[in-house]
């Protein structure tokens, strides 16, 4: 009776053995699980191990992308992770979007952690989704069996397009001030306004410029400014002397 039940206890333990694998499997997530971004701006997704106590030896992971969409700019290993660059444990494939990444752990890890972070840049607006594919990645422990969870691991990527560039207006020559006080045709004495896209800003004139908008705007000959004291003059004189004449025909008639 013994013998059987010892019989029966190795197998169990066996079984459970064999069977552990199965029911430790470990687990990859993405972070974050959904992406939000502009055209043209770069952000980074995080691979996440958990070996749920098992540890890992080895992991490979292959993400598929739309490549029409994102572009791979560049991967980064966590602390502790020995990258393995043999072909088909790493490739950088931009134009089919897939991205291989292989390393191993010294003596195993067993608690949860960062593999690798990867940066994208997004090209065009868009929805897409970044996938692990789980026939092709793998985790192995310490018998090099793959304990990677087939669970389906995914981060949706939603590209908005930029705003459009707004024109920024250049500085005039003449200052911008606010001024009050204005009149209907939109002007002040000693001010002069200026009209950039539409809006209407006055800038105040220096005492200089004041004086030399009067002269300008006064509709004189130069000639004539310089003559006339000369012309009063002898207007003056010549009236005098047709004064001083009726003056003495008078005097004689009396």
């Amino acid at each position: 009776m013994k013998k059987y039940l010892f019989t029966i206890l190795l197998g169990m333990l066996g079984a459970m053995i064999i069977a552990t694998p199965v029911f430790a499997t470990t687990m990859v997530s993405f972070i974050p699980a959904r992406v939000n971004v502009r055209q043209g701006q770069i952000f980074t997704l995080t691979i996440r191990i958990n070996p749920q106590g098992v540890k890992n030896y080895t992991a490979k992971t292959e993400l598929h992308y739309p490549a029409d969409l994102l572009t791979v700019e560049s991967f980064t290993f966590a602390n502790g992770w020995m990258p393995i660059t043999q072909p088909g444990y790493d490739l950088t494939d931009n134009t089919n979007g897939v991205l291989i990444k292989t390393a191993g752990y010294p003596g195993g890890v067993s608690s949860t952690g960062i593999f690798g972070t990867v940066s994208f840049l997004a090209k065009k607006s868009g929805n897409g989704t970044i996938t692990l594919n789980n026939e092709s990645s793998l985790i192995l422990d310490v018998n090099n069996q793959n304990i990677i969870n087939n669970a389906i691991v995914q981060s949706d990527v939603v590209i908005a397009v930029l705003p459009q560039t707004q024109t920024v207006l250049q500085n005039p020559t003449t200052p911008i001030v606010p001024v009050e006080g204005l009149t209907e045709e939109g002007s002040v004495l000693g001010e002069q306004t200026q009209t950039v896209e539409g809006i209407t800003a006055v800038s105040q004139l220096a005492p200089e410029s004041l004086s030399a908008s009067i002269s300008n705007a006064l509709p004189l000959d130069t000639n004539v400014n310089v003559y006339l004291p000369i012309t009063l003059a002898i207007l003056v004189f010549i009236g005098y002397i047709i004064y001083s004449i009726i003056q003495r025909k008078r005097s004689n008639n009396l």
